[in-house]
């Protein structure tokens, strides 16, 4: 931590001297009002999106970013409430995605050059619980189902599933396969990992909702269910609202030629769920130690 609080201590130095804000070279705002990037309260998806809005800044722009559930990005991104969110991910998102490019009021810029995998995950000592793992048909064993119970499920197994607003679709997948178990929504993606901490640390059987890349699935074995529909590194997409773009094609530019890759994301991560840190902290970060990616953006 002392190193990369050394790293950012030199980043606002450098942005204190003008040298940072150089690395963009941008003309001056087309506009006066604030280009609006999405936040979901998801330290994945934030970090990508002030990578944005820090390189923007840095541009001149001013930037507001707006905190708003994952699935109603979609919908505030056509209305314009926000201008652009950097986290449409091509998993429980697509469907969504596609009714907001079907509205012909939204821009799909591309992908942000993360590649995530969503969906079912367990950690690796499932397995002895539940022998045939990953394959689904392993969780209709009965074995399987009471290692996996709780007082509040029992005698179903317990599925700890993702914030209800990701639209994980869970429920679906439990009643297409007919699979014994009840699922029990997390609050939020910090109270979704806390969950799966504590199993862990208790080595007590769990199942449930989990997205890579990300630092948790990093630094504990497991494995995704595998299922006939499964997909596995699929694209995040960058999207954003056609007349606000229209005003601002320098912006509109920098979107477009972002990219990133899911070590940053998996570090920045890592920086922000435990060492206090925050999205535009770790965008700022990452700026200051790739100049020259940043300022090609703006090319």
């Amino acid at each position: 931590m002392k190193k990369r609080n050394s790293v950012r201590m030199i980043a606002c130095v450098m942005a204190s001297l003008g040298v940072v804000s150089a690395s963009v070279q941008a003309a001056v705002p087309e506009v006066a009002e604030p280009v609006k990037i999405s936040f979901i309260n998801s330290s994945d998806s934030d970090f990508i999106a002030a990578v944005y809005g820090q390189a923007l800044k840095q541009a001149g722009y001013e930037v507001k970013y707006v905190t708003v559930d994952s699935a109603a990005q979609y919908t505030a991104v056509q209305t314009g409430d926000i201008d652009a969110t950097l986290g449409a991910w091509q998993t429980t998102g697509v469907e969504m995605t596609k009714a907001a490019l079907a509205s012909g009021k939204v821009t799909n810029y591309g992908p942000t050059g993360v590649k995530v995998t969503e969906g079912w995950w367990f950690p690796e000592y499932l397995t002895q619980s539940c022998p045939g793992l990953p394959s689904w048909e392993a969780l209709k064993q009965p074995k399987c189902v009471e290692a996996l119970a709780t007082a509040g499920t029992a005698p179903k197994g317990r599925f700890v599933d993702a914030p209800a607003d990701w639209g994980s679709r869970s429920d679906e997948r439990i009643g297409q396969f007919g699979l014994p178990l009840t699922l029990v929504n997390s609050g939020s993606p910090a109270a979704l990992l806390a969950t799966f901490q504590g199993a862990i640390d208790r080595k007590q059987p769990i199942l449930g909702w989990m997205y890579t890349p990300n630092w948790f699935t990093e630094k504990h074995p497991g494995s995704f269910v595998q299922f006939p529909d499964s997909r596995l590194e699929v694209d995040v997409l960058k999207l954003g609202n056609k007349g606000a773009f229209a005003r601002i094609p320098v912006a509109e530019k920098i979107l477009r030629n972002l990219s990133l890759d899911k070590e940053a994301v998996a570090s920045a991560m890592d920086q922000i769920d435990n060492e206090g840190s925050s999205p535009e902290e770790e965008a700022d970060t990452w700026i200051s130690a790739h100049q020259d990616q940043v300022q090609g953006w703006a090319k």
